[in-house]
């Protein structure tokens, strides 16, 4: 299994990461948790042995596809070697670029053609003609992705900064606070965050939070006792709940086991 990923620096505040991953015949089966990043995700797998499957829901993953907001972890298998090449983006970008309702494919991989016809019929070519060349497909996503038409108004902008605010305090405040920096109440603000991001507010929160937790705890950057502490949680006990929703496992048989794909997307 190896990830790879590629600059992105002329693409930001849209696209935050653009990926290959791909999987040679020593190394499939393979199978992983995949923990939510708090994004959207274009990606085309060559390949026709993919599948991910959320709460029993076997979802084939192949060609094309658009992956919305997850607020839980799923099971991600590969049968059979292959490669696939991906699009991360800001939590608010694939809105600004569709205007559609992110929230209407949450905990979904689907077809793209199916959630955004235009944005298919642009892109799909460019991933057919550089399958073969990852550096050369790059380029021309880039370039692509450059041109497109970025639709925003007040209301996004103020979301953006939402989003700005809970990654800078990693995730440790709450909703009522967000609503000091926003000119409308708790229901907008959650309808219109839902609207753009896929998730709630207080949702995305909870997200980002423990997913700040699990990266500094892979980086190795402080033990896991200080980690549950510094981001709020109570005692292990609070923090075990958290882990069990996130990551359908007890932190004890996570521990035990290797995750290599999920270490090396955290460790990124």
């Amino acid at each position: 299994m190896t990830l790879k990923y590629f600059d992105t620096d002329n693409l930001s505040p849209i696209v935050e990461e653009l990926f290959h991953l791909s999987f040679s015949k020593d190394t499939v089966p393979f199978e992983s948790t995949i923990l939510p990043i708090c994004s959207t995700n274009i990606t085309y797998i060559y390949s026709n042995c993919q599948s991910a499957i959320f709460k029993g829901n076997k979802m084939p993953l192949c060609d094309l596809i658009v992956t919305g907001q997850f607020y839980e972890s799923y099971q991600f298998k590969v049968k059979k070697e292959g490669h696939s090449y991906g699009i991360t983006f800001h939590p608010t970008a694939l809105h600004k670029i569709t205007q559609l309702d992110i929230h209407k494919i949450k905990n979904k991989h689907l077809p793209l053609k199916a959630f955004a016809p235009q944005l298919f019929e642009l892109l799909n070519p460019i991933f057919l003609d550089y399958k073969d060349d990852a550096n050369k497909l790059t380029k021309a996503l880039k370039k692509t992705i450059l041109e497109l038409p970025i639709v925003t108004n007040k209301t996004i902008i103020l979301i953006d900064k939402l989003i700005t605010i809970i990654h800078e305090e990693e995730g440790m405040l709450n909703t009522y606070e967000l609503l000091d920096y926003v000119n409308f109440s708790q229901k907008t603000l959650e309808t219109q965050f839902k609207k753009v991001v896929g998730l709630t507010p207080g949702k995305y929160i909870r997200l980002h939070r423990f997913l700040k937790l699990m990266r500094k705890y892979e980086g190795k950057e402080i033990n896991l006792k200080d980690l549950i502490f510094m981001y709020n949680y109570y005692d292990h006990s609070h923090f075990g709940k958290d882990f069990k929703y996130f990551m359908k496992q007890s932190p004890k048989t996570y521990f035990k086991s290797d995750h290599p794909l999920l270490n090396e997307y955290l460790n990124k």
